[in-house]
């Protein structure tokens, strides 16, 4: 027991690296699908490819596979499960489609996720800076607020203390409301 344990202890620690990437994956995929390759009728990225040159009738003519890295998702599984005349049925899995699709739009993909990172970026700086100027805002407000006389008095009296309104002095606006529902809370208790 201890011997086999040995000899696939090896095998365990090195496991990890016989897997490959989705774009290793993906690019194995497209070179060799079922037995023929995608490339040798649509090129080496999708961008189409001549496949043959022939004369039909005094007129040449050509066979070319089609340009496929300009399609979207749904076109390009629409086009891999039906038969056409010139194209392999392949029967493939919805994860291989989507590999060869990664494949053959890999670089417009990761253009398209840079710009949406960048966006995003871009978005985060601009609510930043947006908070920033409310704070700025909010503080300039409540520096302009006018101390009332007794503070400013008070405050000039006594350099220890930070100018600020003592916890027991009121704004008048809040001594009105409070003396207003005080009134309106007697009145309900007297009926």
């Amino acid at each position: 027991m201890r011997y086999i344990l040995f000899l696939t202890l090896p095998l365990l620690l090195c496991a990890k690296t016989t897997f490959i990437t989705q774009e290793e994956y993906a690019a194995q995929l497209y070179k060799n699908p079922r037995g023929i390759g995608c490339q040798h009728c649509h090129g080496e990225k999708g961008e189409g490819k001549i496949v043959a040159k022939y004369i039909h009738k005094n007129v040449e003519k050509s066979f070319r596979g089609p340009i496929i890295n300009n399609l979207d998702y749904a076109t390009f599984h629409k086009a891999l499960n039906k038969r056409l005349d010139s194209m392999p049925r392949y029967f493939l899995t919805p994860k291989e489609i989507s590999a060869l699709y990664f494949y053959l739009n890999e670089d417009e993909l990761k253009k398209a996720k840079e710009a949406k990172k960048a966006k995003e970026e871009q978005e985060k700086k601009k609510l930043q800076e947006a908070k920033e100027a409310k704070l700025a805002t909010a503080i300039k407000k409540v520096q302009e607020v006018k101390v009332s006389p007794e503070v400013k008095e008070e405050n000039t009296t006594t350099k220890m203390q930070a100018p600020a309104v003592k916890e027991t002095q009121e704004a008048p606006e809040i001594k009105d409301i409070k003396e207003m529902f005080k009134e309106a809370t007697e009145g309900k208790n007297a009926k």
